[in-house]
Order: structure tokens, then C-alpha cells, then sequence
């Protein structure tokens, strides 16, 4: 297991349910920094039974497990919007809970040391202490059970309406050129 120590490069976002506005939230984040920061994007997805449901059939992409580079600026995909968010590179990691480990240690092989990283993911948080763990939650309260941990350890919940924007990204700073921080 990772040695949970801080992370202060990395920031993750993860969902109380879905379609709560987890991937926007991270595009604007991307799009805040990205002008003057190379920003390194992952996306996690926790396997379980019937996930290819709620998460798309990425079978042609790469085998389960492994770790996929995003290329395609036009694609449909939530790993495609954080491309076009601004993006230095896009990784997405499918994984089941066992395989999230080493699937982040192949990411951090991949980008420069200490790079700036914004990580979607529930199933990460479980084995990387970030600098900043944020929940997007929808303004209707559901919540799925594999969420109310996430909940609980998280530094900042955002409630997301689906229109009106997120005035929390006004709390989120980078300082010494790569660590994330909340605004005090």
C-alpha cells in the first residue's frame, strides 16, 4: 500500500452520486489554473459489477486494470473534456478497488515530479492523503452508500444546483508552483 503521506500536488474531487456535476467541477478547476500551470488530469473508475452501466463501455480503449492515456481532444468522453478543459495530459485508470494502488503509482511514472494533479475519484482517496478532498454533491442530498465516507473525510463539499456555477473554485489556490491549498 502507497504511504499515506501528503500529497500536496494533488487535489481530488470526488461525487456523492452520479450526474452531480463532478467532471464540470473539475473542467473549471483545469480551466482556472491551466493558463499558468501544466495541470495533470486522472480519472478513476472503481470496477463493480454492472459499472460499465453508469461509467461507458471504454473495452476498446484498453484492458481493465491499465492505465489509458487520452489523446482525443473531440471525444465524448469526461477524459476528452478535461483535455479540452486545458489539460497537460488525461489519464483515465479502470480499475477494481485491489488494482487502484498500482495503477496510481504507473500514473505518477508518467508526469513530471510534483507535477499539479486533478484527480476524479472516490476510490483514490482511500489510498492517497491529498493536499485538497473535495465531494460534489447534488442540491437534492442523495447520496450513494459507498459516498458517506467520502463525505466525512472531505475538506470541502460543494453542493451543485446545475446552474449556477461554482463560486467555491474562489477558495482553492496553488502555492510554491505546485501545491494546492484552501484559502484560509
Amino acid at each position: 500500500m502507497l504511504k499515506k503521506s501528503r500529497e500536496k500536488n494533488l487535489v481530488i474531487i470526488g461525487g456523492a452520486g452520479r450526474n452531480v456535476g463532478k467532471t464540470e467541477f473539475v473542467c473549471r478547476l483545469i480551466q482556472s489554473f491551466s493558463a499558468e500551470y501544466d495541470i495533470y488530469a486522472l480519472k478513476v473508475s472503481a470496477i463493480f459489477p454492472d459499472e460499465h452501466l453508469y461509467h461507458g463501455d471504454h473495452s476498446r480503449d484498453f484492458l481493465e486494470g491499465k492505465l489509458f492515456e487520452e489523446n482525443r481532444l473531440n471525444g465524448p468522453k469526461d477524459t476528452s473534456r478535461m483535455l479540452r478543459a486545458g489539460a497537460k495530459k488525461v489519464f483515465y485508470l479502470r480499475s477494481d478497488d485491489a488494482g487502484i494502488e498500482a495503477g496510481y503509482r504507473e500514473f505518477s511514472k508518467r508526469i513530471p515530479d510534483n507535477a499539479l494533479v486533478v484527480c476524479e475519484s472516490n476510490s483514490l482517496r482511500s489510498v492517497v492523503d491529498p493536499a485538497i478532498h473535495i465531494v460534489v454533491r447534488s442540491v437534492s442530498g442523495e447520496i450513494k452508500p459507498r459516498a458517506l465516507a467520502q463525505l466525512a473525510r472531505a475538506n470541502l463539499v460543494v453542493v451543485s444546483d446545475g446552474t449556477s456555477g461554482f463560486s467555491e473554485l474562489n477558495s482553492i489556490e496553488i502555492v510554491d508552483g505546485n501545491c494546492w491549498q484552501l484559502i484560509p
